[in-house]
């Protein structure tokens, strides 16, 4: 295997030797490596495969599209809410999940089944990746990065295919480096190099995971990198044309199928949910978008710890862009990786998890960086001073967090959905942080304390070794820390389960449900269909027909899901048995408009309640 050096012939540079041959690691070091990586993220992300339960929302009715493949035997068309039709998504993670239910049957672990495995395949991907450019060591840390670092973990925590889809960009540009900067003999099959099919083909399946911009970011990002530096005569070598022709193979027959199926698919699907969405201009505007300072100042939360050592981004930018020279070419495909994605959303909608498709060149990067650090070809003091403000940071955000449990008093609060405040509906969750108050710390004290002493000691022990320039156990000491934050963090989720979701809830309902029975919603779909998801029962919504559902619900042959007013109170006082769900506040609204509503409170749960005319 030959990996990329940036030094000369006759240089000691990553994965060449001093008489410029290649040093290949050491046959133990290949499987030590992998084996610590796949320790890692077992103890990250199968230990918590499990819990919280789904969210309501994009988590709950992305899972219910499954059940409802499922039970329907229709995989062409997507459904939600027993029957309305789901158009918004490609179907790829929804068909991946599928199987995974087919096969163990459904459970929330099988439903984020195939995240953790494409979490895996990522992790080992990146590390392959980055030992054929870095060297075998510099390729471990940069598959440490990506195993350890906080926006992997927080964002495989709801059921969305960015993850999926990161994975083949990732490859597609893995192979594309293979070809150009490595320059490798073809392994062809009759007139067809398979390392150009599996460019192609991979970027057919992104497109399959998530639309389009499975094709625009790992387009542009070499469209852009041949422009640069000039290399025209690569075109040929990747067989634009065959390549064409296996995409289309692969990426065509779900398009085509999908606009048999529904006459309006090509108009909702590419015009709607890409062109509209992406101007700001879909309507119903069911989304939020961060500013555009917002979503890049929050890559450095997502890079969590190893945003401590972003500097290095800047020794290993290309210099001159237009170098020839194989190192050079590698950094500079990266650096261009990362900007037509932070780009693309920085012009258009951006959400808190958008920028996934970068994470994989950043750990990239990074891994050079560590490495370097290693070897010392960066000075060691830059990366004392990255550690150490970065301890500087955790110090103090520990120590703010052990206040803020001090100052909210232990044991006052009987609930935790009494301990928030409740500010205006929000589509970001990152908003959500203005719900805490002193009284939340206080009553998630359990959790709060062993994060706060995590933040304060781990970056800490790190410095320390990194003092004394041992690199490696300064690395694997923060990557240990990450594994105590990411359990936290979803021990985190767990306590707001019953306030971000419902299956407590739908449990009550399953218990109490009777043939014939109805489920109301006051409100979108999308604010309870965690109800749907775990009932297995279709639910109507009241003065909701908007969010989710609003297109499904113009279709003639839907069923009628959305009703009146008018009509609940009519059915209220018949003999047809109601359970409404509602949030407070809809509540409160529907309340001063109907002072005489009578009704008895079933059950309730993180400022939610089910009422009942029985």
């Amino acid at each position: 295997m030959r990996a990329v050096g940036d030094k000369p012939t006759g240089s000691i540079g990553p994965g060449f030797d001093r008489s410029g041959g290649i040093s290949l690691p050491t046959s133990l070091n290949r499987f030590i490596y992998p084996f610590i990586l796949i320790v890692l993220w077992s103890a990250i992300f199968i230990a918590t495969i499990n819990r919280p339960a789904l969210f309501d929302g994009a988590s709950s009715y992305h899972a219910e599209a499954v059940r409802e493949m499922l039970r329907s035997g229709d995989w062409v068309t997507m459904r939600i809410d027993n029957g309305i039709r789901y158009l918004e998504k490609a179907p790829l993670g929804y068909w991946l999940a599928a199987f995974a239910v087919s096969a163990f049957g459904l459970h929330d672990w099988t439903i984020r089944l195939p995240l953790a495995v494409f979490s895996l395949l990522l992790i080992l991907l990146i590390f392959r990746f980055g030992a054929r450019l870095w060297g075998g060591k510099a390729g471990f840390y940069s598959g440490l990065v990506m195993a350890t670092c906080l926006g992997h973990y927080a964002f495989t925590r709801r059921f969305a295919p960015d993850l999926i889809l990161s994975f083949f960009i990732a490859f597609s540009l893995y192979c594309y480096a293979r070809i150009t900067i490595e320059e490798i003999e073809p392994i062809s099959i009759g007139p067809i190099d398979l390392w150009c099919a599996a460019l192609y083909i991979s970027a057919a399946l992104a497109v399959l995971t998530k639309g389009l911009i499975g094709l625009i970011f790992p387009g542009a990002t070499i469209f852009i990198h041949i422009l640069v530096t000039g290399n025209w005569k690569i075109l040929r070598r990747l067989q634009i044309g065959y390549g064409t022709i296996i995409f289309l193979i692969v990426a065509a027959p779900w398009h085509v199928a999908a606009a048999l199926a529904n006459s309006d698919f090509m108009w909702f699907y590419f015009i709607r949910e890409h062109v509209l969405r992406f101007l700001e201009k879909r309507y119903p505007r069911d989304y939020g978008s961060l500013s555009p300072p917002a979503f890049w100042c929050l890559g450095l939360l997502w890079l969590f710890p190893w945003s401590a050592f972003l500097w290095g981004l800047v020794k290993s930018f290309p210099k001159p862009v237009w170098s020839r020279e194989k190192t050079e070419q590698a950094c500079l495909l990266l650096f261009i990786w990362i900007g037509v994605v932070m780009a693309f959303f920085t012009l258009g909608t951006a959400q808190e998890y958008y920028s996934f498709p970068c994470l994989a060149a950043l750990a990239l990067l990074l891994g050079k960086t560590l490495g370097d650090l290693e070897t010392g070809r960066i000075s060691p003091k830059i990366g004392i001073i990255g550690i150490g403000t970065m301890a500087v940071l955790t110090l103090s955000t520990g120590f703010a967090m052990i206040a803020l449990t001090l100052i909210g008093g232990h044991g006052q609060a009987q609930t935790l959905s009494a301990t928030l405040i409740t500010n205006p509906e929000t589509f970001l969750a990152i908003d959500h942080l203005r719900d805490l108050t002193p009284a939340t710390f206080s009553y998630l004290a359990p959790l709060v304390y062993p994060t706060a002493a995590l933040l304060i000691v781990g970056p800490l022990v790190a410095l320390l070794f990194a003092a004394r320039k041992r690199w490696m156990v300064s690395f694997l000491c923060l990557s240990v820390m990450m594994i105590g934050l990411c359990r936290m963090y979803n021990a985190g989720m767990v306590a707001f389960e019953a306030r971000f979701g419902s299956k407590n809830l739908a449990e009550v309902i399953l218990h109490d449900y009777r043939q014939g029975d109805k489920i109301v919603i006051n409100d979108f779909y999308e604010k309870g269909s965690t109800l749907n998801y775990y009932t297995g029962l279709q639910v109507l919504v009241l003065n909701g027909s908007g969010g989710v559902l609003w297109y499904g619900l113009q279709d003639k042959s839907a069923p009628r899901l959305a009703i009146t007013e008018e009509e609940l109170l009519n059915q209220w006082k018949s003999a047809n048995r109601i359970f409404l769900f509602s949030k407070e506040k809809p509540l409160e609204s529907f309340i001063a408009r109907h002072p005489d509503f009578s009704c008895r409170v079933l059950a309730e749960a993180g400022g939610k309640k089910i009422l009942v005319n029985w």
